[in-house]
């Protein structure tokens, strides 16, 4: 035929020319790495993922144009045990990172903002507030003689003049002082809450939040972006000297994104490394001799190489999905080259090494190769058509990489083989087959009809219970769980006062905007609806009025002039007059307030205690700090609030405005009732919001729909590559029975994947979806291998599990399992959840391949020889 000799004379010139074309295989793998080291880049934008076109793709990029300060977002989150510690901290904090424009090009802390400082008490309900009031009159005597002598002798006088009142038989609470200062006593770390202490609320809280929102600007010279602001945002934190019972924690956007790039990044550096290892050990156990290996390993990695220049070339950037190409083609491009070099070596055990057999090799094989290299191909352009513009540009990518693979195989590889050609005394290679081995090679043979009703048997069984696969939609579970941000997340997502996980409806007009919020608040799902005419308190001359009364009663508080330092030997004289003060009034139990009895002879141990130890003067230096480093703060909050007045919607400053009312809509936002890292609440949640009107956006619509786009997007591309490697098979193959036979193998190997993902518990997602029609390809080249041979050797009686084309199929689903399935162990678990459900895909179609194709075409074969026979 004109094919064979276009074939043969192709490797003879290859092997004539075998230096010139090694040569410029290595000018152009080294011209391509400096290309790469040039052009490539790394996206951590995960908005790009999906297709602008659908319907909420289009709601949320109107939404960012609206509101652009949304955007490439960090948020640290600052917790205590106290309200105060939470709030100086974040004072501190906003000052300490106010000055560098390179890295950040927004801070939004609206607590600190003079508006909200003002009217703080304004936000209060009239109960609230005039609570308050009862409880700053109580304190206010006391309070001012603090004031007075702000240090430990100050704060101890206070309390000995309260317990002097208490005896006298005055209505003092002097109680929550104690019980606070024990605290301080208790632990080290917690500094007295004034705030809690002149608070009327009595609720308290496992933890104080405060929230710094940051806009940053990317660096173009970071190799991971956000690298740079994070760094500096934790320097800047380190540099406070913030003791145990603060915690600062950064999550959002960019903090999420740059996490996930880096655990991404990580997983798949270490796992083209093992891969390349395990490949490796793999060769050289299947292929039988260094220099195949060497080869093969060599033409693995110039084709890698070149894959990743044309990513360059034709993307210039990889999402956090297409970076997986290299870990894929590691597993997939060495197939073609195990396949060549072991029919080259079986040609060369079969002719007792003759001189062509490479030539031989290359001709009995060259058709299966371009054939798998096309479907493999299939599998991956498959989803080029669809919506996941994500997995689209990793097919892309893959699927030329498999070309490109196969141009190597074909050209490089035959060059590198030529040069020292592979030489074996042993020819009968199979020899030492293991027992277990031979018997299960004679499986098919013997029992191919009990294998297919076994087969059919679990087949309808798995069938059965493909309704319970489920999809993950929660961006979240692919994450490193391990990660800060994706912890914080997770922590701010239990909480519905602090989600960030809100939905958001646009709204052109005020009247529809008020008309929205009051259908909204009626909803089940729905725990608040915020506006902006929400900033604006109510109410606002009755709360004047009963601040001006607090005003009366309390004055100026000043935190300045009167904070006199005092000495050691002062402090302690401090502490023994409170013992003793202590010591009288512990000796009169108070039947009528056991609690109170109970912290007064609990203080009194403790400060009897301190005086024991203070020999270290550090002692009662520190419980200084611990008892009053809280109050400054709160004064000055407290003074600010009582300079209340009547504000407008026109006080609200520009910073806060812009962030509700955009030129064109007034923002609301929507927060769950329940707790998003459900997806059956999720779910509830958006599936009610949209019933009332499919225009809301947000975190939560955008896992829905994303999740629905993406399932939508398999079933394409799983359909185009069915579609399309049929088609292909029916043309190609000479026996068209065959192909249907390869067709029903893969779907049935297919549907043993989906039954091991039951078995397991691993639901579908963003990541491991991909793999689906990936899977139809691999598994179809498998066939193609398994049902060629399978006709070269009909008639011979030979068993095809004894022939270079089994052993391939063996070797490189090894292969691919191994560098693949490397993957199930990254920390990221997207990546990890992509490694296993490959693992077992390709576990199920080796198995298919291996077992349930030969039995099919061994049983035809059968039928067809009784037929004749007959």
């Amino acid at each position: 035929m004109n094919i064979d000799r276009i074939i043969i004379s192709w490797v003879q010139s290859i092997e004539r020319f075998r230096i010139a074309i090694i040569i410029a295989f290595i000018v152009l793998t080294v011209f391509s790495i400096f290309y790469i080291i040039d052009n490539l880049g790394v996206s951590t934008d995960t908005t790009d993922m999906l297709s602008e076109e659908l319907a909420w793709r289009k709601l949320d990029i109107e939404y960012e144009k609206q509101f652009p300060q949304f955007n490439d977002n960090v948020l640290i989150v600052i917790e205590s045990e106290t309200a105060d510690q939470a709030t100086d901290t974040a004072i501190r904090l906003h000052t300490a990172l106010k000055d560098n424009p390179k890295l950040i090009s927004d801070i939004y802390y609206p607590n600190l903002l003079p508006y909200f400082r003002q009217s703080a008490f304004l936000f209060f309900n009239d109960e609230e507030l005039q609570d308050l009031a009862d409880q700053l009159a109580s304190v206010q005597a006391f309070l001012g003689t603090l004031l007075q002598d702000k240090n430990l002798r100050g704060l101890f006088t206070m309390i000995s003049n309260a317990i002097q009142h208490k005896e006298d038989g005055e209505d003092i609470e002097i109680k929550p002082l104690l019980l606070e200062i024990n605290r301080a006593l208790d632990n080290e770390n917690y500094n007295v809450s004034w705030q809690r202490l002149m608070s009327s609320d009595k609720v308290e809280k496992s933890v104080y939040r405060e929230f710094i929102m940051l806009q940053t600007l990317e660096s173009k010279e970071e190799l991971l972006p956000g690298a740079d602001v994070l760094a500096h945002i934790r320097t800047v934190i380190r540099s406070l000297n913030l003791n145990d019972a603060v915690r600062v924690r950064l999550t959002d956007g960019t903090a999420l994104s740059y996490e996930e790039l880096k655990s991404v990044s990580e997983a798949n550096i270490q796992a083209i490394i093992i891969s390349f290892i395990l490949v490796a050990i793999i060769l050289l156990i299947g292929l039988d001799s260094i220099w195949l290996v060497i080869t093969s390993l060599i033409t693995l990695f110039f084709g890698l190489i070149a894959t990743t220049a044309f990513a360059a070339a034709t993307v210039g950037e990889l999402n956090l999905i297409s970076v997986a190409f290299a870990v894929l083609y590691i597993g997939l491009g060495i197939d073609f080259t195990v396949h060549l070099t072991l029919r080259y070596r079986e040609q060369v055990h079969a002719t007792g090494g003759s001189n062509n057999a490479l030539q031989q090799a290359m001709l009995h094989i060259f058709r299966s190769l371009i054939l798998c290299s096309i479907t493999t191909a299939i599998g991956f352009y498959s989803f080029i058509p669809t919506d996941y513009q994500g997995v689209a540009e990793l097919g892309w990518i893959a699927g030329s990489g498999m070309l490109i693979s196969i141009i190597y195989t074909l050209t490089l590889l035959p060059a590198l083989l030529s040069l020292r050609p592979y030489q074996s005394n042993d020819k009968n290679i199979y020899k030492n087959s293991h027992k277990i081995v031979i018997l299960l090679t004679t499986l098919p043979y013997k029992y191919s009809k009990q294998i297919l009703i076994f087969t059919l048997i679990v087949l309808i069984a798995f069938i059965s219970q493909l309704y319970r696969v489920t999809f993950d939609i929660n961006t979240l579970n692919l994450q490193d769980p391990e990660n800060e941000s994706v912890q914080t997340y997770r922590d701010l997502l239990k909480d519905s006062d602090s989600s960030p996980w809100s939905s958001i409806l646009l709204k052109e007009n005020r009247s529809d905007a008020i008309a929205a919020i009051k259908e909204i608040e009626q909803l089940d799902l729905v725990d608040d609806v915020i506006w902006y005419e929400d900033l604006l308190p109510k109410d606002q001359e009755d709360k004047l009025f009963i601040i001006d009364e607090i005003n009366l009663f309390m004055g100026q508080l000043s935190t300045e002039a009167t904070k006199e330092q005092i000495n050691n030997i002062e402090r302690t004289v401090a502490v023994e007059t409170l013992v003793k003060k202590l010591d009288y009034f512990s000796g009169h139990e108070l039947e009528s307030n056991p609690e109170l009895y109970s912290e007064i002879r609990k203080l009194k141990t403790h400060l009897t205690t301190l005086l024991n130890n203070s020999s270290d003067n550090m002692n009662l230096l520190s419980l200084e700090k611990q008892l009053l480093s809280n109050l400054d703060g709160r004064i000055h909050s407290l003074n600010d609030a009582l300079n209340a007045e009547h504000v407008e919607l026109g006080d609200i400053p520009a910073t806060v405005h812009d962030r509700w009312v955009s030129h064109k809509h007034y923002k609301i936002e929507i927060f769950p009732r329940e707790d998003l890292n459900d997806n059956a609440a999720m779910k509830r949640f958006v599936d009610q919001l949209q019933a009332y009107d499919n225009t809301v956006i947000g975190s939560p619509i955008i896992n829905i729909e994303a999740g629905a786009a993406v399932i939508t997007a398999f079933k394409n591309a799983f359909t185009y590559a069915l579609i399309t490697i049929t088609l292909l098979l029916l043309v190609l193959i000479k026996v068209k029975g065959d192909a249907v036979i390869i067709l029903v193998s893969v779907l049935v190997g297919s549907v043993f994947t989906f039954g091991f993902m039951l078995i397991f518990n691993i639901p579908l997602n963003f990541a491991n979806i991909i793999g689906l029609p990936l899977l139809l390809g691999i598994g179809v080249d498998s066939g193609i291998h398994i049902a060629d041979r399978f006709r070269q050797e009909q008639g011979t009686n030979k068993n095809i599990f004894t022939t270079s084309s089994s052993r391939g199929v063996i070797v490189s689903s090894l292969t691919t399992i191994c560098s693949i399935g490397n993957l199930a162990f990254s920390s990221h678990t997207g990546t990890a959840s992509m490694g296993l459900l490959l693992t077992l895909g390709l576990a199920s179609m080796m198995v298919s391949t291996m077992m349930i194709l030969p039995a099919f075409l061994i049983w035809q074969d059968s039928l067809q020889k009784q037929k004749t026979t007959s």
